[in-house]
């Protein structure tokens, strides 16, 4: 096979010297060692991870998943739920949001009702996403890009994004709420004229301002 030596050299450079009949064996070593290095690259790029490229994944990945689904003839609302649930809400800090739609009220609720109105949100929201993820047809030429005006502000950053597909027949442009913990989490999806936080706040106000507090946490708690 022959053979192939590795030389340290005073300068502490490594020289390598092959059999000159045995070149298909440096091809193969110098394509391992590429292959090594993109690999190396490519797991240090995943770890810079900004709000930008977390929001530009999630959706992809999201819409990705739902055009399978449509072109395997299996978009059913149960499996769109299935894809909410794998794809999008691992990303979604739901306590974040919970506390913010419930401003000061949260730290007056015992920790079992604090539970339920997570318990609630989520499974509210999940049902949101279905219904728009559901409406969604024909999802060719996905274009998703980053628009003006997007910031970041500490451990929060608003990203707005620009969301096309069907040969652009479809526009769409959503701004994700964003936070930072150990990474970065969305906790509001706001689209032309409504943010899916102030939806809910506005919801639990009129019914604590008609049956109060405790009317809401009964209903919460019935659901």
């Amino acid at each position: 096979m022959g053979t192939m030596y590795l030389y340290l050299k005073k300068n502490g450079k490594i020289k390598l010297i092959f059999n000159p009949y045995k070149k298909n064996m440096l091809k193969r070593l110098v394509i391992i060692l590429t292959i090594v290095y993109m690999n190396l690259a490519f797991a240090e790029r995943s770890n810079e991870t900004t709000p930008h490229s977390v929001a530009v994944n999630v959706m992809e990945s999201v819409l990705l998943s739902l055009k399978i689904l449509q072109e395997q003839n299996k978009n059913s609302l149960k499996n769109i739920e299935n894809l909410v649930l794998s794809k999008l809400m691992p990303n979604i800090d739901i306590d974040f949001a919970t506390k913010i739609i419930l401003r000061d009220r949260w730290d007056d609720l015992s920790p079992k009702q604090q539970i339920i109105f997570i318990d609630y949100i989520t499974r509210s929201i999940v049902q949101d996403y279905v219904g728009l993820l559901s409406s969604y047809e024909n999802l060719d030429d996905l274009s998703i890009q980053i628009e003006d005006g997007s910031t970041i502000n500490g451990n929060k950053a608003s990203v707005k994004l620009h969301i096309a597909f069907n040969k652009n027949n479809y526009q769409s442009f959503i701004t994700l709420k964003m936070v930072k913990h150990n990474r970065w989490y969305i906790y509001d999806a706001v689209f032309p004229g409504i943010s899916i936080l102030i939806h809910y706040q506005a919801s639990f106000d009129s019914i604590i301002k008609r049956r109060g507090m405790d009317g809401l946490i009964a209903i919460v708690n019935n659901n």
